[in-house]
């Protein structure tokens, strides 16, 4: 007696491919290439067509753009993800904007991350003890980023904050063979009728100490940053690194301690 339950076709509960055409034209490669130049360069050029890059463009002069970017920002500005900080929060704009000027130029982007921690946010806690190693550490991540795309012509560097843009600026000083620039992602504004995010920082002492009520505390922890994104708007480690940076020849002039979010 044959079953009705395996007599029937079975609808598929999903539909999924399991072979691709793949991108169309062919990679500009010589002969010269294929017999003498790295095979991880023709790979690299099969996983740019593969992302979707034109495959007639490739062999022109790439740029890497390096940045510390945290979280995931919508196109409208809400999170989706939040970051550790709001330092990284928006330097993919900046990121987006150097890609697609490098593009408009005839070169072609990459983009890498290395993202970078808060120690406002470990204060009391012993992710305090990972403050300032990350700065070393995320410079040699970095450099091995750049090392790892042996074509590159250049670096960008995005970085905003005192953890991030101290270990970028070590990166790109260790690389000193290849021309590079530094570029800040600003401050955020300090907010009107509260404090800075250094002073607000100290609201649990001083509510202890019999300083703020309680309902002071919850509002002015509340609206300390006036803007979503951009570093602490005081002259600390971020702000200074700014500065030094631009100083160092390494940023554009005017560059350190930019609005962040705001088009100048």
């Amino acid at each position: 007696m044959t079953s009705p339950f395996f007599d029937a076709t079975p609808e598929p509960a999903y539909e999924i491919r399991s072979r691709g055409a793949g991108p169309p034209g062919q990679l500009p490669v010589t002969e010269e290439m294929l017999r003498q130049r790295p095979s991880g360069d023709l790979f690299g050029w099969t996983q740019d067509a593969g992302m979707g890059w034109p495959a007639e463009h490739l062999g022109r002069t790439e740029v890497l753009i390096l940045s510390t970017l945290g979280g995931l920002r919508a196109p409208d500005g809400r999170p989706v993800a939040l970051g550790y900080h709001t330092g990284h929060w928006e330097v993919g704009l900046l990121v987006e904007a150097a890609a697609r000027e490098i593009a408009a130029g005839g070169a072609i982007p990459f983009a890498g991350y290395c993202s970078d921690p808060c120690d406002g946010r470990t204060q009391g806690t012993a992710g305090m003890f990972d403050s300032l190693p990350y700065r070393n550490d995320a410079a040699i991540v970095l450099r091995r980023l750049i090392r790892s795309l042996p074509t590159r012509r250049g670096v960008i560097g995005v970085a905003t904050c005192d953890k991030g843009l101290p270990a970028m600026m070590m990166a790109l000083a260790g690389c000193a063979d290849l021309p590079a620039v530094l570029v800040p992602g600003g401050v955020t504004l300090p907010a009107a009728d509260s404090e800075d995010a250094g002073a607000v920082q100290s609201l649990g002492a001083r509510f202890a100490h019999g300083l703020v009520t309680l309902d002071e505390a919850a509002a002015l922890g509340c609206r300390a940053c006036g803007s979503p994104g951009g570093g602490c708007q005081f002259l600390g480690t971020a702000a200074t690194s700014q500065v030094v940076g631009e100083a160092l020849g390494l940023s554009l002039p005017h560059a350190a301690l930019a609005p962040s979010g705001q088009p100048i």
